[in-house]
């Protein structure tokens, strides 16, 4: 199929087309079921979905190993990822995890949550790459005893607070003049916190909430003396893409008008 057509349809495409982010999104609201297949230079990574949204990860880069990560968060010594790795050697066919519970090496509670943090970093790590091929096998079932459950909305805003450089921000936003609003039921209050929880925010980030709701320019919110700009842009980039922010540009005032504000 074209490279230019979407993952509701297509099975391949360029990342130079759609980026990870949008390409998750598209196969969020088309609620796919499969894996996706993404490649960047020598870099392969796996995502599989259920109902469109993730649910685990695997990689071919070793600094995506799972030992490592639990090393480098202090959850394991040098000689237990020493003695993990000799199981990995002597693996039979169970996950490593499994073997880590069975040897004693980390409690099961642990296990999960570095487990999530892991999968989240593998996946999201994927937002940084602008060149590479996608291919989405459908119907494919993710048979793992461990998966992810955050909400697709979450990761991208976690993927963009923590990896889309500011740069490309801009870029998907666009210039300072526009007004961010709401849509609909959002701009409740009721609305907001469930967006507050969707997203999975911050204090700091769903404060701007209330504030998206089409009075005030993008400039104006940047120029407030606390603004944090990555903050700020990341959330409306977020927005944005799931279709729950509108950017309202605003219409050029009547030339007459221009004119005689110009002479007082």
């Amino acid at each position: 199929m074209d490279s230019h057509d979407t993952p509701h349809s297509a099975s391949a495409g360029l990342l130079r087309d759609v980026q990870i982010p949008e390409l998750l999104w598209q196969l969020h609201e088309a609620r796919r079921t499969g894996c996706l297949k993404v490649q960047h230079g020598e870099v392969v990574k796996q995502l599989w979905l259920t109902d469109g949204d993730p649910v685990f990860a695997r990689s071919n880069q070793s600094s995506d190993r799972l030992t490592d990560r639990l090393l480098a968060r202090g959850l394991i010594t040098r000689a237990q990822f020493a003695a993990a790795q000799d199981l990995i050697a002597g693996n039979s066919g169970k996950r490593i995890g499994e073997l880590m519970i069975d040897a004693g090496l980390i409690r099961p509670r642990e296990l999960e949550e570095s487990l999530c943090e892991h999968l989240l970093r593998m996946l999201d790590s994927m937002f940084l790459w602008e060149e590479g091929r996608w291919e989405f096998q459908a119907d494919i079932v993710c048979a793992e005893p461990v998966t992810l459950h955050v909400p697709t909305a979450a990761i991208i805003m976690g993927g963009a607070r923590h990896r889309i450089p500011l740069r490309r921000l801009w870029e998907a936003v666009g210039d300072t003049h526009q007004k961010p609003l709401l849509t609909g039921a959002d701009r409740s209050e009721a609305g907001r916190l469930a967006l507050t929880t969707e997203l999975q925010l911050e204090p700091s980030e769903s404060v701007w909430l209330s504030q998206f709701d089409g009075t005030r320019h993008l400039h104006a919110m940047l120029d407030d003396f606390d603004a944090d700009e990555h903050e700020l842009l990341s959330l409306i980039y977020t927005l944005k893409m799931i279709r729950r922010l509108d950017l309202v540009t605003p219409e050029p005032l009547p030339f007459a008008r221009q004119r005689d504000g110009g002479e007082h």
